[in-house]
């Protein structure tokens, strides 16, 4: 797999402005076939923590729906996942 880094500006807008990060990881099999590009998401690069899990793809959806989850499909979360 053949991966390279490259910032954000250097894509053209239909591209760019799909992702919120400075820079995007760009993904391809050796073989060939289709490219996948993704954000790197790095937390030092936001100012705070609503920019930084806004730039996660479907994070702040997934925040929304489980705060809008009904009250029986919440579930406790183990322990052992807490550091003490």
């Amino acid at each position: 797999m053949t991966t390279i880094v490259i910032d954000r500006e250097s894509l053209p807008d239909s591209i760019s402005s799909l992702f919120r990060t400075s820079r995007i990881v760009v993904q391809q099999q050796q073989c060939g076939g289709a490219a996948v590009f993704s954000p790197v998401v790095n937390p030092g690069d936001f100012d705070n923590d609503t920019d930084y899990l806004s730039a996660i793809p479907g994070m702040m959806e997934s925040i929304i729906a489980s705060i809008n989850a009904p009250v029986e499909e919440r579930e406790e979360v183990p322990e052992e996942l807490f550091n003490v």
